[in-house]
């Protein structure tokens, strides 16, 4: 069905976006003007410039014939993520905790994680979970580390998009990150840390297995 908003580019890069992350368009699928413009029912412009931001915010890559496709995320690529990404999250829950600094905005993130219906697209639930993780380094007080930070999300949401497999149940991806922030809410440094540490190794064996 054709898209209205104030800006349709925005909205068509929402709704790629959301195709891509929910797994609706797969990895390495072409992501082609025509294709695009007959699926959304906008014009080949509009297409062209929403292609534009999604290939700098990484949801597109060029392919070796130099066309757009959906990004395809590599063992390789899933580790260099996680080597950048790991040291920054288990510093700010270090932190959390040795501050005693209130996690409240990581609990509403949470609260809303667990609050999708249970018919919620995967491209819903990896969203919340975005906004969770975003939320915990937001409670460690960096202005720094939330310039960083969310540099990484759009790829950290194509890794998360190839692991549906691996939260079979509606309320599976809830239950692992309320037991993440309990024990970061615990005080205890040590179980805070290896809760974030085992909680990342985790998703990271599931994506290069």
């Amino acid at each position: 069905m054709p898209l209205r908003g104030t800006s349709t580019r925005d909205v068509l890069v929402g709704e790629i976006r959301r195709h891509i992350l929910s797994g609706e368009l797969a990895p390495g699928e072409p992501l082609t003007e025509v294709g695009l413009a007959s699926m959304f029912g906008v014009a080949r412009p509009t297409v062209r410039s929403a292609l534009q931001e999604l290939l700098a915010r990484n949801l597109a890559e060029r392919s070796a014939g130099r066309s757009l496709r959906v990004p395809v995320v590599t063992a390789d690529d899933a580790r260099d993520l996680f080597f950048v990404r790991t040291p920054l999250e288990l510093e700010a829950v270090r932190r959390i905790v040795a501050e005693k600094r209130p996690v409240d905005a990581a609990e509403a993130g949470l609260a809303a994680m667990e609050a999708l219906a249970p018919g919620a697209s995967w491209g819903d639930r990896v969203d919340a979970h975005t906004k969770f993780h975003v939320a915990v380094i937001g409670c460690a007080g960096s202005p720094r580390l939330d310039r960083i930070y969310p540099a990484m999300q759009e790829e950290m949401q194509l890794c998360l998009a190839r692991l549906s497999d691996s939260y079979p149940a509606p309320g599976d991806l809830a239950a692992e990150h309320r037991v993440l922030l309990d024990a970061v809410r615990s005080g205890d440094e040590t179980r805070a840390v290896t809760a974030m540490r085992e909680h990342l190794e985790r998703a990271l064996r599931s994506l290069t297995a």
